[in-house]
């Protein structure tokens, strides 16, 4: 390579996309050994400028083709990371770049960035030992490894290209084609699915497995080491746990334990001033006199509904009740009572009658249960217009 660099086409290139575990972050060294406070990443690569001939001269680097287009592309190299190339800085009769190539080039930094100058690709005549580690006279050349790999696997993408030449320079070409046999006996099986069996892997993708799983996860490790992060996140401190209040616990009241609260109660004790009662039931007999109709009925449980939680006895006592009823009410429901299978429902005010140990009721309505049943399945009659009273 000669020192003069030529003059390049003043140009603008796109981003590219991120390779894996490149060295964008670390820091350039120049040719007197200092760090450089720039960086080598494609994403903040700037294209050449105007006036190379005033560049600082970073030093001279063999590197692989990442990828290239038809006017730009980058490469990359140990010591200074991904670079970018410009048509314009590629050397004396070399027009593009393939993927795969391995290169020389000198390292430039001029005011738009980091850029690599007079590229030339190499061939086994100007291979030399710090180029490339030596190769078995039956391998292909280092040169060559990358590009033939990537035919023998069918791959394009470059962030796979970067991982297969890493894993070339830390394992060598023998363990590398092994792999390749290895990766091509399973694709002619059948291949290999991705874990969560949703598609099949490519063979690229079976090649970076095989080599992940030959290797132990420190080796992985220093062969792509972890991108440092820039501005790691705080974590949140831990949210100290909240412990809930036990439930309160409510006295359950007992049948035993009533007397005492209702002794609480009579404490503040109110008044009533209206009292009813509804019994449902069918007498054994009946005592007219006058006005009067008297009859007698007994009720010891079970009791049809009550409130949760409330004390019940444990044994239903015996309540009897003595109703009271008119003769007029009386005879609307007597002829319903020679039907065996029909009931009462009467309804009224109630007292306690101390003297004969039973509930007084005072009957205010009363109606046959049978007879109640058939008129609320009786639909409303409407009169038909035949039947309309005149306007």
């Amino acid at each position: 390579m000669t020192d003069t660099p030529r003059e390049p086409d003043n140009h603008n290139h796109p981003d590219q996309g991120e390779f894996p575990h490149s060295q964008a972050d670390t820091p350039v060294r120049t040719d007197d050994g200092e760090p450089s406070r720039l960086s080598a990443s494609p994403h903040k690569q700037q294209p050449p400028p105007d006036s190379p001939d005033t560049d600082l001269v970073l030093g001279d680097a063999t590197g692989v083709v990442l990828t290239f287009s038809s006017t730009h592309g980058f490469i990359h190299t140990d010591r200074f990371g991904s670079i970018f190339v410009h048509t314009s800085g590629l050397g004396d009769g070399t027009t593009r770049l393939e993927p795969g190539q391995w290169v020389s080039a000198r390292i430039l930094h001029g005011r738009k960035g980091i850029y690599a100058y007079q590229v030339q690709v190499l061939t086994p005549d100007t291979v030399t030992t710090g180029d490339a580690p030596p190769t078995p006279v039956d391998r292909p050349l280092p040169r060559n490894v990358l590009t033939l790999v990537a035919e023998r696997l069918h791959e394009k993408n470059s962030w796979a290209l970067f991982h297969i030449r890493r894993l070339y320079e830390h394992l060598g070409t023998d363990i590398i084609w092994d792999m390749i046999a290895e990766t091509e006996r399973i694709e002619a099986e059948g291949g290999m699915l991705l874990l969560d069996e949703s598609r099949r892997r490519t063979p690229g993708g079976v090649f970076l497995f095989l080599a992940k799983r030959r290797l132990s996860h420190e080796e992985w490790a220093r062969i792509f080491p972890p991108k440092p992060q820039t501005n790691p996140q705080p974590q949140n401190p831990p949210r100290p746990k909240i412990t809930p209040a036990p439930a309160p616990v409510v006295e359950k009241i007992t049948w035993e334990t009533r007397a005492v609260l209702i002794d609480t109660v009579r404490a503040g004790q109110g008044s009533a001033h209206t009292v009813r009662i509804m019994v449902i039931g069918r007498p054994t007999s009946v005592v007219e006199r006058g006005n009067t109709v008297i009859l007698t009925l007994t009720h010891n449980g079970p009791l049809l509904s009550a409130p949760k939680g409330v004390p019940i006895p444990p044994v239903m006592p015996t309540t009897t009740y003595t109703v009271y009823v008119g003769a007029k009410q009386w005879r609307g429901v007597a002829e319903a009572m020679k039907n065996p299978e029909d009931e009462l429902i009467m309804e009224g005010a109630m007292t306690w009658d101390a003297e004969q140990q039973a509930i007084a009721v005072y009957t205010t309505k009363i109606a046959s249960k049978l007879a109640q049943r058939a008129t609320r399945a009786t639909p409303p009659t409407t009169p038909t217009p035949a039947e309309s009273p005149p306007t």
